[in-house]
């Protein structure tokens, strides 16, 4: 199996290295990965050049989005790759912020292309239950033939308070409601959103993520 790997935390993030270890227990992997931090950035690709760094035979670090990533993988390295990961992101891409996410940009670019694609997301306050359970969660999507070209898996961990694998849970997507303020101080424009609350439906990928279960996400590009 050939992968291609990519991220919006750069090349430098220490979930990228865990992807990249485990994801060669499977085939092959290519990485290319923004330069730098590249979260929020959607769908988003660059319409200059973009300048890159080879780091070993396999290894990219590109000065570009998520998407220009994978764009480079795919028509820079000429990759046909059986699968295209993107992640794992530090912190959740549930709800609306897969609206906003470059990890689930990416995925969304690979699949425009053609390619089926899965987005990972952990907590950002620990890693057990992802180190845990990442392959376990991969031979789950292989095994269960959920892995497709016709749409994104966006794959979401457990929170690791919750200190506790319950197993896969099939969600969508729920967007929470928030109160939003901001202030400007000086010349800085300064914004805080406070979660409100409210009962979670019991199919909602935040459910599942609260309460011990692996979410898995169908996003379609139309």
């Amino acid at each position: 199996m050939k992968i291609l790997l990519v991220n919006d935390d750069g090349i430098d993030a220490p979930f990228l290295a865990f992807a990249q270890q485990e994801l060669q227990k499977r085939g092959q992997v290519y990485v290319v990965a923004p330069m730098e931090e590249q979260s929020g950035k959607s769908l988003s690709i660059s319409m200059k050049d973009q300048e890159f760094v080879q780091k070993n035979d396999t290894v990219y670090a590109l000065d570009g989005t998520p998407a220009d990533c994978v764009n480079f993988g795919l028509f820079g390295l000429n990759l046909v790759p059986d699968l295209v990961v993107s992640g794992v992101n530090s912190g959740y891409n549930l709800g609306m912020d897969t609206k906003y996410s470059g990890t689930v940009g990416a995925a969304l670019q690979a699949n425009y292309q053609g390619y089926p694609a899965i987005a990972f997301s952990s907590d950002n306050r620990g890693d057990q239950l992802l180190r845990a359970h990442f392959l376990e969660t991969l031979e789950y999507l292989m095994d269960k033939n959920l892995i497709s070209p016709n749409y994104v898996l966006n794959v979401n961990f457990p929170l690791e308070r919750s200190k506790k694998f319950r197993g896969f849970k099939h969600t969508n997507l729920y967007h929470l409601k928030y109160s939003y303020q901001g202030e400007i101080v000086g010349n800085r424009f300064r914004k805080k959103r406070k979660r409100l609350a409210e009962d979670l439906p019991k199919d909602s990928d935040r459910y599942a993520v609260e309460n011990g279960y692996v979410s898995i996400t169908k996003l379609y590009l139309a």
